[in-house]
């Protein structure tokens, strides 16, 4: 008995049921897929898509990074970098707080022109979304990056340091180097633009290679706070 097109929504409900109710067991499931399976379809991947959204933004959300390095400071093994990771995350995190430091290797190349171009786009469009927060990379980069406005000046972040731990800061000093930057237009001034780190006391605790590397601030990072903790941090 087919159901009639034109007939009203309770009628319709009736007859399908009237019609569920004079089948079998077997003869119910294939009518149900065979008539609704769209229906069943889009349900299920709705519902999937609502469980997972609702897994990601309340049950299990993704934590959130307090400090992003983009590491280009030479070779380092992961299980250093996670020795250092977790360093951090103990000074700034507290323990029941959803929230992460992310270190992330970036490779430039001079022999692999396509990776540098690839390395470079990765980086631009980070800093355009304010994801990175330092930069741990050689001197000549660097200056690279100062220059072409990756960085900020680091006169408010040392300035930090010294009102919070004058000790520190003095060994800081003695690391810091210069850079250009254009802080107007047509105007090229020799500011500080990063701290030398190869001798961090942090670093030979955690059995990371001597080596000479800088950190830099990222221009775009709104992790002041955090950046400041963590150049304390590598010379307490």
């Amino acid at each position: 008995m087919e159901t009639p097109v034109n007939a009203p929504f309770k009628e319709k409900v009736r007859l399908e049921f009237t019609k569920l109710r004079e089948m079998t067991f077997k003869g119910k499931i294939e009518y149900i897929w065979d008539y609704y399976k769209i229906h069943i379809l889009c349900t299920a991947i709705s519902l999937i898509a609502i469980f997972s959204l609702l897994n990601t933004w309340i049950f299990n959300p993704n934590p959130d990074t307090v400090l992003f390095i983009a590491w280009n400071g030479g070779y380092a093994t992961e299980e250093q970098l996670d020795r250092l990771k977790n360093h951090i995350e103990e000074r700034l995190i507290e323990e029941s707080a959803n929230e992460e430091v992310a270190i992330a290797q970036f490779f430039f190349s001079s022999d692999d022109p396509s990776m540098n171009m690839a390395e470079v786009q990765r980086t631009v469009a980070m800093i355009a979304a304010g994801v990175i927060d330092l930069f741990i990379t050689s001197h000549q980069l660097l200056e690279e990056q100062s220059h072409i406005g990756y960085l900020q000046p680091l006169d408010q972040v040392l300035a930090a340091i010294k009102l919070e731990n004058p000790i520190v800061y003095s060994r800081i000093e003695e690391n810091i180097v210069t850079a250009l930057f254009e802080t107007g237009e047509n105007i090229v001034e020799q500011r500080p633009a990063g701290i030398n780190i190869g001798n961090s006391p942090l670093f030979s605790s955690l059995g990371m290679f001597r080596q000479e590397i800088y950190v830099g601030v990222s221009v775009t990072s709104g992790q002041f706070n955090n950046i400041v903790q963590t150049l304390i941090m590598l010379f307490e």
